[in-house]
């Protein structure tokens, strides 16, 4: 696999071009189809033994199991449908490496991703949901490998651990949500490119 250690190039093939990138692709999407089918039938699952097993006065026990399940349904769906998204980002940028990416902080995991117009200044996206994110798993197991990654840390990138595992998707919540000012200053048109044709937020 080819892959740049330059924080501030976009040369060189972008990732969709890499053998096993389209693959790695596809096993996220069908993992996160597979965890969307579970947590949906354990959720009716619970519906059913809310309604026809457990008597009237018993059945307020299974709202938090109802309420944790269909949350995670909700998230699982939710980030399915960015597969879009992340084909867009690996159709646009080159993977890269990044040493020392991910840290811990208590029990959530951190991201520390060079900004590509000033590689000396460092951005920390966040990955999306709040229960059961793979990253924090990952993280509390300790990394300690370069991180792989695609995509420019202000906006969006594609992250994975060497061997296109672990994949997933981490952003920059500012440069998606509409009631936010889109981001204006330090970034190249280069970059400004790059970030509209994933559908970033970005100011002229």
């Amino acid at each position: 696999m080819s892959m740049s250690k330059c924080a501030a190039a976009y040369e060189g093939t972008v990732a969709w071009e890499t053998p096993g990138t389209s693959s790695a692709l596809g096993r996220w999407a069908a993992l996160q189809l597979a965890k969307l089918v579970g947590w949906s039938a354990l959720w009716w699952v619970f519906v059913a033994v809310t309604v026809v097993v457990l008597p009237v006065w018993a059945a307020a026990l299974m709202a938090l199991p109802l309420a944790v399940t269909g949350y995670l349904a909700v998230m699982v769906s939710r980030r399915l449908k960015k597969v879009w998204l992340l084909r867009r980002i690996l159709t646009v940028y080159p993977w890269r490496q990044q040493p020392e990416a991910v840290r811990l902080k208590g029990k959530s995991a951190v991201f520390v991703l060079p900004n590509p117009d000033r590689p000396e200044k460092m951005v920390s996206p966040k990955e999306p949901g709040n229960l059961l994110k793979l990253w924090d798993r990952v993280a509390r197991k300790g990394f300690h490998e370069e991180l792989w990654y695609a995509g420019d840390p202000r906006f969006a990138c594609v992250v994975a651990r060497p061997g296109l595992k672990s994949l997933s998707y981490v952003v920059d919540p500012v440069a998606w949500h509409p009631r936010t000012s889109p981001r204006r200053k330090g970034v190249s048109p280069e970059a400004r490119r790059r970030a509209r044709a994933i559908g970033a937020r970005v100011a002229d």
